[in-house]
């Protein structure tokens, strides 16, 4: 069953031949005719050794290749007419978001268990769990096409589509429903991937509820800890201090004790060093009294006996000496006694010191219990972190790929915004040769009208050093290279393969012959005189090429 154009509501029309901003004259549709009927004439084979019979041109049509536009937001998307082009978009399946969510639901009233969920799941986002290639046949994919389908519809003018003939179009092999159905098809993988990266941000919002969740929890009970801790230090320091208070009287009474005691015992060897010291002090003068007087009585009687005298010399530092014996005793006593007395301090010191360093460790092991308490739930707050933070990275780098997915669909569009399905109709011109042994076609794609000053500027040669098909290459160049050799490449492939549609694109042709329009010799002349004008033809061509199709 045939295709009607008339499916389309809107035929965006592309001119065939768009001119140089620097071409010097208008560039006429007599002369675009006349410049086909040249390029045709260029190309057609004729009679030689080599070759073989000659060809003779049966048509010369312009055509439209046809490209369905489906809108799709300000965009379209863009399909082959033939539905020979295809493009490909990469599907990475991401992980199962429904188990990380649940698993990380049921350990909302349990922390060591969304710690070991956390543990579980960390390399889960590592990847996607499989890969594949969608083929999306029948899609317009590549850059420089849809840069080229771009500029083209920006310069179309929009028709309806009843307002064109039927047969001067490639024959459609989608309808409109089957090329809606197609973008649909791209679009419908756009959605799959936009649902894929609001499934891993729903994963990363669950992720982040779960984490903050627990750290409140926790936060919480490091308030209540430190609550409770201040609240027994603070009691803890009161009872601290009275214990403290009371050691400290405690010492000074026991140190006050110790000090009486060896007060008193010093007190009664103090009387004792005295008493010994004036029995010292009054044997001391009775020993120089008899010194005195064994040396007067010398004097006076020299040879009178001192026995008596010395004996009561020699009792007295006998017992002087007997009585400093004692008193060195005496004092080695005292000596010993406040020894003792400063051992007794120090330890009595050194006791209470450990008492008092013993209620104040109260407070210590107290303030430590609290910052021993508060530091480990700090250290879970910041393994969840730890974990919470590779799993969300982890996730990130899945959306950012995600998201270069998407937009390589994004960039399968063309940045035009149309109401409604329509079809972009691209002209070409062909031209069917026949000879005794075959028939062939040549396509002329949409072109470029050079400027005949700025040609010779750039070849910089005479310009009838060059053939006539080299001539009529330069004045018309490719206005969509891309677009114009893919096209070419799928039609020549499509009429090398596709016998049915061969017959029916050159009957496309042949209805619209312009070689049996009675208007098309008319313009033909026209426009070779103006190309003999502008100088890219000579006047023999001209007469050449008249002579030979005015006969037909």
């Amino acid at each position: 069953m045939s295709i009607k154009v008339r499916e389309a509501h809107s035929i965006f029309l592309v001119p065939y031949a768009a001119e140089e901003p620097s071409r010097e004259n208008p560039y006429t549709t007599e002369m675009e005719e006349a410049t086909i009927l040249l390029f045709s004439e260029a190309k057609r084979r004729k009679a030689g050794i080599l070759i073989g019979g000659s060809e003779k041109v049966t048509c010369i049509a312009k055509i439209y290749y046809l490209f369905w536009a489906v809108p799709w937001e300000d965009n379209c998307i863009i399909i082959d007419g033939l539905g020979l082009d295809s493009s490909n978009v990469v599907y990475r399946k991401i992980p199962n978001i429904l188990k990380f969510v649940e698993d990380l639901n049921r350990c909302s009233s349990s922390f060591s268990s969304f710690l070991e969920a956390l543990r579980r799941h960390s390399h889960t986002f590592q990847g996607f769990r499989s890969l594949k290639v969608v083929s999306l046949r029948g899609v317009v994919g590549e850059q420089s096409i849809l840069e080229a389908l771009g500029k083209a519809l920006r310069e179309s003018s929009k028709i309806s589509g009843k307002d064109m003939l039927e047969q001067s179009f490639v024959p459609l092999a989608l309808s409109r429903r089957k090329a809606e159905a197609k973008a649909q098809r791209m679009v419908n993988q756009w959605n799959i991937l936009n649902d894929d990266v609001d499934a891993l941000l729903y994963a990363i919002d669950v992720l982040d509820s779960e984490r903050n969740h627990h750290k409140e929890k926790i936060i919480l009970e490091m308030k209540e800890i430190k609550e409770d801790y201040d609240s027994r230090i603070s009691k803890t320091k009161k009872m601290v201090d009275r214990k403290v208070r009371s050691l400290v009287k405690e010492k000074e009474k026991a140190k006050g004790k110790i000090e009486k005691t060896a007060k008193q015992r010093l007190g009664k060897i103090i009387k004792e060093e005295d008493r010994l010291k004036e029995r010292i002090e009054r044997l001391n003068l009775l020993l120089r009294e008899a010194l005195d007087a064994r040396k007067r009585q010398k004097k006076r009687y020299p040879k009178r006996s001192t026995t008596r005298i010395d004996n009561k010399i020699a009792k007295c530092k006998s017992n002087i000496k007997i009585l400093k014996d004692r008193l060195s005793e005496l004092k080695r006593r005292a000596a010993e006694i406040r020894k003792e007395m400063l051992k007794k301090i120090n330890e009595a010191e050194r006791e209470y010191r450990l008492l008092i360093e013993e209620e104040l460790n109260k407070i210590d092991a107290l303030e430590e219990a609290k910052e021993s308490e508060i530091s480990k739930r700090s250290e879970l707050i910041s393994r969840i972190d730890t974990l919470s933070s590779t799993i969300e990275s982890q996730i990130r780098t899945l959306i950012e790929k995600k998201t270069r997915d998407i937009r390589k669909i994004e960039e399968k569009t063309v940045p035009f915004k149309i109401e409604e399905t329509s079809l972009i109709a691209v002209p070409f011109y062909i031209a069917i040769f026949e000879s005794s042994s075959k028939v062939r076609a040549e396509v002329f794609p949409p072109a470029v009208a050079k400027s005949y000053t700025s040609t010779l500027q750039r070849i910089k040669r005479m310009l009838f050093s060059f053939s006539l098909e080299a001539r009529m290459r330069l004045l018309l160049g490719q206005r969509f290279p891309s677009l114009s050799e893919k096209v070419s490449e799928k039609l020549e492939r499509k009429i090398e393969s596709d016998a049915p549609f061969r017959k029916a694109l050159f009957k496309v042709g042949m209805t619209n012959n312009l070689l049996g329009s009675p208007k098309f010799m008319s313009n033909v002349k026209e426009g070779i005189e103006r190309l003999l004008e502008e100088g890219w033809i000579n006047k023999d061509e001209a007469e050449r090429t008249l002579k030979e199709y005015s006969k037909m």
